[in-house]
């Protein structure tokens, strides 16, 4: 409950919103190519997500911390850079 309190404090975009709470849903892949056919790849065939993507919000620019596997992975499940966790 903190962290939604300080993310609202942090974020004032967040205060038009009703006071109702949010539904996301985030979904980190890594070491993934965007193949979906929500980014315009014709020849994937992935009718799910993108029936999942198409009410929401799709993101078209990622970064990531490192650009192997354990590093990124690392840094999406602990919020820190490979500096860090010297991963």
């Amino acid at each position: 409950m903190r962290f939604l309190v300080s993310l609202f404090a942090l974020c004032p975009l967040f205060s038009t919103f009703s006071a109702e709470p949010l539904n996301v849903l985030f979904i980190a892949v890594d070491d993934l190519r965007p193949d979906l056919g929500c980014y315009g790849v014709k020849h994937a065939k992935t009718p799910n997500i993108d029936r999942l993507a198409a009410p929401g919000m799709v993101f078209d620019h990622a970064y990531c911390a490192q650009a192997v596997c354990s590093p990124s992975r690392t840094a999406i499940l602990t919020g820190l850079r490979p500096d860090s966790t010297k991963v």
